[in-house]
């Protein structure tokens, strides 16, 4: 990072630290209206004092003394929703973070998962607000594509560092596990293989098969010498995320014979929710 972006990343983050407060004051009533009525929870979770609780919530016209009457269907006008400037604010934070961190090492997949994930936040400030005064390119439907770009180019650098830390029988094991947890639902139905044609830069086209061994393990066959080389972690990976899209594709258009009645029962293998212990004040 040059002396002008570590400048600009410093007055940058003095402009959001003026509002700090006034963000906190509007989460903290959010939260109040979305039903967390305890102000020892609420104080714990944002790290701050009962005092602040009470303070932020009177700063927002809330009374805790009257529980019953706030509810978020009763929302002032503007509260509540997703606000341009706030996302644009966490994005700016997140590229002062994740840009030294780029610099330093720009190879690994993590790194590039977080750059991806703050491009994408950025984008989604503009989709909220488009700019005005930049030209082609800044409309709404042209920003939302970029953004699912965004989203493809994370889930990539995610599966890069996936595909560098485990084994294959593991993302085979688990690839099968996803298929049956899916089936398992009742209402979804799974993209097991798929033959796919594809133009080539030499001018002609090969067609490549993929499907998934007894195992959960991708499988690769071509009808083209152009077509080589074993099927790694990376390959894995990524045939999964797209038979995936195909399979959510395929279900909008199953007929309700195609389909049984909802199973809300996991399936016995399948591991417990991911949670997250949040300290309190006293921690």
């Amino acid at each position: 990072m040059d002396r002008v972006a570590a400048l600009a990343a410093l007055i940058s983050w003095a402009e959001r630290r003026k509002n700090l407060s006034s963000d906190r004051a509007d989460l903290m009533a959010v939260a109040w209206r979305t039903g967390t009525r305890n102000v020892a929870e609420l104080a714990r979770v944002a790290r701050v004092s009962r005092d602040t609780v009470y303070a932020d919530l009177a700063a927002r016209g809330v009374d805790p003394g009257k529980r019953d009457d706030e509810s978020a269907e009763n929302l002032p006008e503007g509260e509540g929703v997703l606000s341009p400037d706030a996302v644009r604010a966490v994005g700016e934070l997140a590229d002062t973070i994740t840009m030294r961190a780029y610099a330093h090492a720009p190879s690994d997949p993590v790194v590039s998962s977080a750059r991806a994930a703050t491009r994408a936040l950025t984008l989604v400030a503009d989709v909220l607000d488009p700019p005005q005064d930049q030209g082609p390119g800044w409309t709404s439907e042209e920003l939302l594509r970029s953004l699912a770009d965004e989203g493809s180019a994370l889930n990539h650098h995610a599966a890069r560092a996936l595909a560098e830390r485990e084994k294959p029988d593991k993302l085979a094991a688990a690839a099968d596990l996803r298929r049956r947890a899916v089936l398992n639902t009742g209402r979804h139905g799974t993209a097991d293989g798929v033959e796919v044609t594809v133009s080539v830069p030499a001018g002609s086209a090969v067609k490549v098969r993929f499907d998934r061994d007894g195992t959960g393990w991708t499988t690769l066959a071509g009808d083209s010498p152009l077509i080589d080389g074993p099927v790694d972690n990376l390959d894995h990976l990524e045939v999964g995320a797209a038979l995936a899209i195909l399979g959510r594709v395929v279900t909008r258009h199953l007929t309700e014979s195609a389909l049984v009645e909802p199973n809300r029962e996991a399936l016995p293998e399948m591991p417990p929710p991911r949670t997250r212990v949040i300290p309190g004040n006293e921690d």
